[in-house]
């Protein structure tokens, strides 16, 4: 049996965030995650000379803690200023730069586990309260030991861990949980036989089965002409459990009115739990009665890139005040 400080599953930004902070202050961590690699949406992938962010596509930094890190990023050639634009859920907000991976979002991520105890392909099937603390069992029966831990999956999928391991939660917060509701995406990642042509890099369509097109070579992440399309909501829930074949096939059509570049391959990828449509605003929330079990991702700071990382922030210090 493996023993850490803390065990955290998910190697998204909040997780990894969460790591990170807890390590410097000399509590140990190992971080699990179901993906192949580390990163959850922050992602990344290379098919064949092309490579296309399919999942964030850009962040914001807006409060003093995360605009530090962000500087800090970008000093070390991490990241940079891709555009700049009004916010969408900051009526009258100001023009405000958005950042993105130098290399691909998934760098973000990868530096961030640098150094961490991050295993891959673990799916988390089962918690359970010991002595001293708490045990995490994977499908595949390896188990983990620590003494608390930290959850960052979308709600679904955390109470449906929970319910499973028999964990019993506040009752206002389990409903609160239960009550928040996803918006889903479908990503097509298209690769185009010249290039894009989408005004300064990307297009965000104000109707229609298209949310969102960016240019991944004018971002510069790939070397060759290639987009991501990313559905809309509606699109999404109607064609969620469809053959992906199906659903790429009307989001390329849809996608070529916009693009001077003809699409030559194009490849799905489903995000089933992309957005929350509303969010808590704990930061993170301690729900353990036998041992510290701290819940913490996007869905308590705000969403998005930075809500996760401040989450992330938050779970470690509530941790550190119950260890």
């Amino acid at each position: 049996m493996d023993r850490v400080d803390v065990i955290i599953v998910g190697a998204g930004m909040a997780g990894l965030t969460a790591a990170v902070r807890l390590e410097d202050r000399g509590v140990s961590t190992i971080v699990l995650d179901k993906g192949r690699v580390p990163g959850g949406r922050m992602a990344t992938r290379r098919i064949g000379e092309a490579s296309f962010d399919h999942g964030a596509q850009h962040f914001s930094a807006r409060s003093a803690e995360f605009r530090e890190q962000t500087a800090e990023w970008i000093e070390q050639g991490l990241v940079r200023a891709w555009f700049s634009s009004k916010s969408r859920t900051v009526v009258g907000g100001p023009i405000e730069p958005r950042h993105a991976g130098r290399a691909g979002m998934r760098r973000i991520p990868e530096h961030l586990a640098t150094g961490l105890r991050v295993e891959t392909s673990v799916t988390v099937e089962r918690i359970e309260n010991v002595v001293g603390g708490v045990t995490a069992l994977s499908s595949d029966g390896r188990v983990w030991h620590a003494t608390g831990m930290v959850l960052t999956p979308p709600a679904p999928q955390t109470l449906q861990l929970l319910g499973h391991s028999g964990v019993q939660m506040n009752d206002a917060i389990e409903k609160a949980l239960a009550t928040i509701d996803y918006d889903a995406c479908l990503a097509v990642m298209a690769l185009l036989s010249g290039d894009a042509g989408l005004p300064d890099g990307h297009i965000a369509p104000s109707a229609g089965s298209i949310a969102w097109m960016a240019d991944n070579q004018h971002k510069g992440v790939s070397s060759v002409p290639a987009v991501t399309i990313h559905s809309a909501p509606g699109f999404a829930q109607e064609h969620l459990d469809a053959d992906p074949a199906v659903w790429v096939a009307k989001l390329a059509a849809a996608a070529r009115q916009h693009l001077d570049g003809s699409i030559v391959e194009a490849i799905g990828h489903r995000w089933r739990y992309s957005q929350p449509r509303a969010t808590l605003d704990t930061g993170a929330v301690a729900v353990g009665q036998h041992y510290p079990l701290i819940l913490a991702g996007e869905l308590f700071a705000g969403a998005r890139v930075e809500g996760a990382f401040r989450s992330g922030l938050a779970a470690a210090e509530v941790m550190e005040d119950l260890l």
